[in-house]
Protein backbone atom coordinates (compact mmCIF):
# COMPACT_ATOMS: atom_id res chain seq x y z
CA UNK A 1 0.00 0.00 0.00
CA UNK A 2 1.32 3.39 -0.66
CA UNK A 3 1.64 6.38 1.86
CA UNK A 4 -1.38 7.77 0.21
CA UNK A 5 -3.33 4.46 0.68
CA UNK A 6 -2.12 4.50 4.42
CA UNK A 7 -3.32 7.71 5.06
CA UNK A 8 -6.48 7.45 3.62
CA UNK A 9 -7.38 3.94 5.31
CA UNK A 10 -6.11 5.88 8.40
CA UNK A 11 -7.95 8.88 7.94
CA UNK A 12 -11.26 6.13 7.76
CA UNK A 13 -10.73 4.16 10.86
CA UNK A 14 -10.49 7.04 12.96
CA UNK A 15 -14.09 7.98 11.47
CA UNK A 16 -15.38 4.42 12.15
CA UNK A 17 -13.90 5.00 15.95
CA UNK A 18 -15.94 8.22 16.16
CA UNK A 19 -13.08 10.74 15.33
CA UNK A 20 -12.49 13.64 13.77
CA UNK A 21 -11.04 14.00 10.29
CA UNK A 22 -10.26 16.82 7.69
CA UNK A 23 -10.65 15.55 4.41
CA UNK A 24 -9.94 17.74 0.70
CA UNK A 25 -12.40 18.11 -1.69
CA UNK A 26 -12.91 19.60 -5.06
CA UNK A 27 -14.54 22.65 -3.04
CA UNK A 28 -12.76 23.24 0.23
CA UNK A 29 -11.36 21.05 2.66
CA UNK A 30 -14.13 19.25 5.20
CA UNK A 31 -14.07 18.36 9.00
CA UNK A 32 -15.75 15.12 8.93
CA UNK A 33 -17.37 12.40 11.05
CA UNK A 34 -19.52 9.52 11.05
CA UNK A 35 -22.85 11.10 9.83
CA UNK A 36 -24.84 8.45 12.00
CA UNK A 37 -22.70 9.07 15.30
CA UNK A 38 -24.24 11.70 17.14
CA UNK A 39 -21.60 12.19 19.83
CA UNK A 40 -18.82 12.66 16.61
CA UNK A 41 -21.04 14.81 15.13
CA UNK A 42 -21.41 17.08 18.38
CA UNK A 43 -17.72 17.26 18.38
CA UNK A 44 -18.16 19.03 14.79
CA UNK A 45 -20.24 21.76 16.35
CA UNK A 46 -18.00 22.39 19.54
CA UNK A 47 -14.58 22.42 17.69
CA UNK A 48 -15.59 24.64 14.76
CA UNK A 49 -17.89 26.87 17.45
CA UNK A 50 -20.68 26.39 15.24
CA UNK A 51 -24.34 27.50 16.03
CA UNK A 52 -26.63 24.41 16.72
CA UNK A 53 -29.15 26.15 14.39
CA UNK A 54 -26.74 26.05 11.34
CA UNK A 55 -26.90 22.32 9.59
CA UNK A 56 -24.20 20.16 8.05
CA UNK A 57 -23.98 18.41 4.79
CA UNK A 58 -23.57 15.08 4.67
CA UNK A 59 -20.92 13.37 2.27
CA UNK A 60 -21.50 10.33 -0.12
CA UNK A 61 -19.52 7.76 -1.97
CA UNK A 62 -22.23 6.65 -4.51
CA UNK A 63 -25.48 7.62 -5.59
CA UNK A 64 -26.89 4.60 -3.90
CA UNK A 65 -26.10 5.83 -0.30
CA UNK A 66 -28.63 8.26 -0.97
CA UNK A 67 -31.38 5.55 -0.51
CA UNK A 68 -30.45 5.69 3.24
CA UNK A 69 -30.18 9.47 4.03
CA UNK A 70 -33.63 10.68 1.95
CA UNK A 71 -36.65 9.77 2.90
CA UNK A 72 -38.78 7.17 0.29
CA UNK A 73 -40.52 7.83 -2.37
CA UNK A 74 -37.51 10.15 -3.24
CA UNK A 75 -38.08 12.41 -5.92
CA UNK A 76 -36.97 12.10 -9.36
CA UNK A 77 -35.54 15.45 -9.66
CA UNK A 78 -33.04 14.11 -6.72
CA UNK A 79 -32.10 11.58 -9.16
CA UNK A 80 -32.21 13.81 -12.27
CA UNK A 81 -29.55 15.91 -10.54
CA UNK A 82 -27.56 13.18 -9.07
CA UNK A 83 -26.91 12.06 -12.55
CA UNK A 84 -25.74 15.24 -14.13
CA UNK A 85 -23.74 16.15 -11.12
CA UNK A 86 -22.41 13.28 -8.78
CA UNK A 87 -19.66 13.37 -8.20
CA UNK A 88 -19.46 17.08 -8.10
CA UNK A 89 -19.90 20.31 -6.44
CA UNK A 90 -23.66 19.72 -6.01
CA UNK A 91 -25.14 19.48 -2.50
CA UNK A 92 -29.00 18.44 -3.02
CA UNK A 93 -31.68 19.30 0.11
CA UNK A 94 -34.54 16.40 0.43
CA UNK A 95 -36.71 14.65 3.22
CA UNK A 96 -34.24 12.88 5.14
CA UNK A 97 -34.47 9.72 6.46
CA UNK A 98 -35.70 9.06 9.90
CA UNK A 99 -32.09 7.35 10.93
CA UNK A 100 -30.65 10.66 10.25
CA UNK A 101 -29.60 12.06 13.69
CA UNK A 102 -31.70 15.50 13.99
CA UNK A 103 -28.07 16.91 15.03
CA UNK A 104 -26.90 16.59 11.29
CA UNK A 105 -30.02 18.64 10.39
CA UNK A 106 -30.55 20.97 13.33
CA UNK A 107 -33.51 19.11 13.84
CA UNK A 108 -35.10 20.15 10.40
CA UNK A 109 -37.07 17.41 8.82
CA UNK A 110 -34.61 17.69 5.15
CA UNK A 111 -31.08 16.54 5.17
CA UNK A 112 -28.52 18.02 2.92
CA UNK A 113 -26.35 15.66 1.09
CA UNK A 114 -23.20 15.47 -1.79
CA UNK A 115 -20.79 13.51 -3.54
CA UNK A 116 -17.27 14.88 -3.73
CA UNK A 117 -15.49 14.28 -7.13
CA UNK A 118 -12.09 14.51 -4.86
CA UNK A 119 -10.87 10.48 -5.33
CA UNK A 120 -9.44 10.59 -1.73
CA UNK A 121 -12.82 11.96 0.32
CA UNK A 122 -14.94 9.26 -1.93
CA UNK A 123 -12.24 6.63 -0.86
CA UNK A 124 -12.23 7.70 2.80
CA UNK A 125 -15.98 7.86 2.66
CA UNK A 126 -16.04 4.06 1.20
CA UNK A 127 -13.84 2.90 3.53
CA UNK A 128 -15.45 4.12 6.55
CA UNK A 129 -18.48 2.15 5.39
CA UNK A 130 -20.87 5.42 6.62
CA UNK A 131 -21.76 8.64 5.32
CA UNK A 132 -19.80 11.26 6.42
CA UNK A 133 -21.22 14.96 7.89
CA UNK A 134 -18.30 17.14 6.55
CA UNK A 135 -18.67 20.86 6.97
CA UNK A 136 -16.01 23.22 6.29
CA UNK A 137 -12.61 22.54 8.29
CA UNK A 138 -12.12 26.24 9.92
CA UNK A 139 -13.76 27.78 12.78
CA UNK A 140 -17.59 29.03 12.56
CA UNK A 141 -17.81 32.27 10.25
CA UNK A 142 -14.52 32.51 9.29
CA UNK A 143 -12.03 31.69 6.19
CA UNK A 144 -12.47 28.38 4.39
CA UNK A 145 -9.87 26.07 3.86
CA UNK A 146 -8.33 25.26 0.92
CA UNK A 147 -5.34 23.42 1.27
CA UNK A 148 -4.07 21.42 4.28
CA UNK A 149 -2.25 24.23 6.11
CA UNK A 150 -5.55 26.16 6.18
CA UNK A 151 -6.83 23.78 8.56
CA UNK A 152 -4.06 23.23 10.52
CA UNK A 153 -3.92 27.23 11.64
CA UNK A 154 -7.60 27.10 12.96
CA UNK A 155 -6.63 25.88 16.53
CA UNK A 156 -9.13 23.01 16.30
CA UNK A 157 -8.69 19.55 17.82
CA UNK A 158 -8.75 17.66 14.73
CA UNK A 159 -7.52 13.91 15.20
CA UNK A 160 -5.97 13.98 11.62
CA UNK A 161 -5.63 16.22 8.69
CA UNK A 162 -5.48 14.23 5.17
CA UNK A 163 -3.94 16.04 2.88
CA UNK A 164 -4.92 16.21 -0.76
CA UNK A 165 -3.34 19.13 -2.00
CA UNK A 166 -5.13 22.32 -2.94
CA UNK A 167 -9.15 22.52 -3.37
CA UNK A 168 -9.50 22.50 -7.03
CA UNK A 169 -12.61 24.98 -6.81
CA UNK A 170 -11.79 26.75 -3.60
CA UNK A 171 -15.78 27.84 -3.69
CA UNK A 172 -18.33 25.79 -1.61
CA UNK A 173 -21.21 23.38 -3.14
CA UNK A 174 -23.98 24.98 -4.76
CA UNK A 175 -27.14 23.27 -2.58
CA UNK A 176 -30.46 22.91 -4.27
CA UNK A 177 -33.92 21.75 -2.51
CA UNK A 178 -36.16 19.25 -3.84
CA UNK A 179 -39.42 19.28 -2.64
CA UNK A 180 -42.01 16.89 -4.54
CA UNK A 181 -41.29 18.65 -8.12
CA UNK A 182 -39.83 21.88 -6.87
CA UNK A 183 -36.29 22.87 -6.81
CA UNK A 184 -35.11 26.14 -5.66
CA UNK A 185 -31.22 27.39 -5.92
CA UNK A 186 -30.48 27.84 -1.69
CA UNK A 187 -26.92 28.75 -2.14
CA UNK A 188 -24.85 29.69 -5.55
CA UNK A 189 -21.40 27.98 -5.81
CA UNK A 190 -19.26 26.02 -8.12
CA UNK A 191 -22.13 25.05 -10.41
CA UNK A 192 -24.08 27.68 -11.65
CA UNK A 193 -27.65 27.86 -11.68
CA UNK A 194 -27.35 28.58 -16.05
CA UNK A 195 -26.05 24.61 -15.96
CA UNK A 196 -28.36 23.57 -13.15
CA UNK A 197 -31.38 24.76 -15.67
CA UNK A 198 -30.07 22.38 -18.41
CA UNK A 199 -31.50 19.77 -16.53
CA UNK A 200 -33.92 21.29 -14.33
CA UNK A 201 -35.29 24.20 -16.24
CA UNK A 202 -38.18 25.65 -13.76
CA UNK A 203 -35.62 25.88 -11.22
CA UNK A 204 -36.59 28.94 -8.61
CA UNK A 205 -34.05 31.15 -6.83
CA UNK A 206 -33.89 31.90 -2.75
CA UNK A 207 -34.39 35.84 -2.19
CA UNK A 208 -34.64 36.05 1.62
CA UNK A 209 -33.63 33.73 4.22
CA UNK A 210 -34.81 33.04 8.11
CA UNK A 211 -31.35 32.59 9.59
CA UNK A 212 -33.08 30.79 12.21
CA UNK A 213 -34.62 28.10 10.25
CA UNK A 214 -32.07 27.57 7.49
CA UNK A 215 -32.22 24.57 5.03
CA UNK A 216 -28.92 24.54 4.01
CA UNK A 217 -25.33 25.74 5.85
CA UNK A 218 -23.78 28.94 4.25
CA UNK A 219 -27.10 31.19 4.73
CA UNK A 220 -25.74 33.63 7.08
CA UNK A 221 -25.64 36.99 5.86
CA UNK A 222 -22.16 37.04 7.51
CA UNK A 223 -19.68 33.98 6.86
CA UNK A 224 -16.12 33.24 5.37
CA UNK A 225 -14.43 36.23 6.59
CA UNK A 226 -10.85 37.00 7.55
CA UNK A 227 -9.92 38.23 11.01
CA UNK A 228 -9.16 41.71 9.19
CA UNK A 229 -11.71 44.48 8.27
CA UNK A 230 -12.64 43.48 4.33
CA UNK A 231 -13.78 45.69 2.00
CA UNK A 232 -14.83 45.39 -2.07
CA UNK A 233 -14.06 47.70 -3.82
CA UNK A 234 -16.66 50.15 -5.72
CA UNK A 235 -14.56 51.13 -8.29
CA UNK A 236 -14.33 55.08 -7.59
CA UNK A 237 -11.48 54.87 -5.09
CA UNK A 238 -8.55 57.25 -5.80
CA UNK A 239 -6.14 55.78 -3.50
CA UNK A 240 -6.05 53.24 -0.23
CA UNK A 241 -4.69 53.36 2.96
CA UNK A 242 -0.67 52.54 3.13
CA UNK A 243 -1.51 49.56 5.39
CA UNK A 244 -3.97 48.07 2.99
CA UNK A 245 -3.74 44.46 1.11
CA UNK A 246 -5.37 44.70 -2.35
CA UNK A 247 -6.46 41.23 -3.79
CA UNK A 248 -7.17 41.99 -7.71
CA UNK A 249 -9.03 40.15 -10.38
CA UNK A 250 -5.98 40.24 -12.57
CA UNK A 251 -2.69 42.41 -13.34
CA UNK A 252 -4.63 44.66 -15.82
CA UNK A 253 -8.03 45.00 -14.22
CA UNK A 254 -7.37 47.70 -12.20
CA UNK A 255 -5.02 51.02 -11.66
CA UNK A 256 -4.55 50.88 -8.00
CA UNK A 257 -1.37 49.84 -6.38
CA UNK A 258 -0.04 49.31 -3.06
CA UNK A 259 3.09 47.23 -2.22
CA UNK A 260 0.74 44.47 -0.79
CA UNK A 261 -1.18 43.21 -3.85
CA UNK A 262 -1.94 40.00 -5.30
CA UNK A 263 -3.55 38.63 -8.45
CA UNK A 264 -6.36 36.17 -8.56
CA UNK A 265 -6.01 35.21 -12.25
CA UNK A 266 -3.33 35.84 -15.40
CA UNK A 267 -6.10 37.21 -17.16
CA UNK A 268 -9.34 37.38 -15.46
CA UNK A 269 -10.74 33.77 -15.57
CA UNK A 270 -13.82 33.00 -13.01
CA UNK A 271 -12.16 29.26 -12.20
CA UNK A 272 -9.07 30.51 -11.69
CA UNK A 273 -10.46 33.50 -9.55
CA UNK A 274 -12.63 31.22 -7.83
CA UNK A 275 -9.95 28.55 -6.92
CA UNK A 276 -7.58 31.22 -5.53
CA UNK A 277 -9.77 33.39 -3.41
CA UNK A 278 -9.91 31.95 -0.28
CA UNK A 279 -6.21 31.39 -0.59
CA UNK A 280 -5.66 34.76 -1.30
CA UNK A 281 -7.59 36.06 1.83
CA UNK A 282 -5.54 33.50 4.05
CA UNK A 283 -2.27 35.26 3.05
CA UNK A 284 -3.55 38.40 3.25
CA UNK A 285 -4.74 37.50 6.67
CA UNK A 286 -1.57 36.02 7.93
CA UNK A 287 0.45 39.15 6.34
CA UNK A 288 1.80 41.16 9.35
CA UNK A 289 2.14 44.58 6.73
CA UNK A 290 -1.64 44.65 6.07
CA UNK A 291 -4.33 45.82 8.33
CA UNK A 292 -7.23 46.23 6.01
CA UNK A 293 -7.86 43.77 3.14
CA UNK A 294 -9.73 45.45 -0.22
CA UNK A 295 -11.00 43.08 -3.06
CA UNK A 296 -11.95 43.91 -6.58
CA UNK A 297 -15.20 42.92 -7.34
CA UNK A 298 -15.56 40.40 -10.23
CA UNK A 299 -18.48 39.58 -12.79
CA UNK A 300 -21.29 38.09 -11.71
CA UNK A 301 -21.67 35.29 -14.21
CA UNK A 302 -21.10 31.81 -14.14
CA UNK A 303 -19.44 31.24 -11.04
CA UNK A 304 -18.56 34.95 -10.52
CA UNK A 305 -22.20 34.76 -8.69
CA UNK A 306 -20.92 32.51 -6.02
CA UNK A 307 -17.71 34.41 -5.55
CA UNK A 308 -19.33 37.44 -5.08
CA UNK A 309 -21.83 36.15 -2.74
CA UNK A 310 -18.90 34.84 -0.68
CA UNK A 311 -17.19 37.97 -0.98
CA UNK A 312 -20.49 40.27 0.32
CA UNK A 313 -21.20 37.95 3.34
CA UNK A 314 -16.89 37.84 4.35
CA UNK A 315 -17.13 41.52 3.88
CA UNK A 316 -20.89 42.22 5.46
CA UNK A 317 -19.96 44.27 8.38
CA UNK A 318 -18.51 46.69 6.27
CA UNK A 319 -20.68 46.79 3.50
Amino acid sequence: MTNIGKDIALAAELIKQGKLVAIPTETVYGLGADAFNPVAVARIFEEKKRPSFDPLIVHIADIAMLDKLFEHPISDKVYSLAKAFMPGALTIVHRKNASVPDIVTSGLSSVAVRMPSHPMAREVIRLSGTSVAAPSANLFGHLSPTKASHVAKQGMHVDYILDGGDADFGIESTVVSVHHDSVTLLRPGAISIEELREVVPEIKTISEVNETEMESPGLLKSHYSPRKPLFILTGEEKMLPQNAGLIAVSPNSIDLKTSQMLYLSDKGDLLQLASNLFSALHTMEENELVSEIYVQAVPETGIGVAIMDRLRKAAFQYL
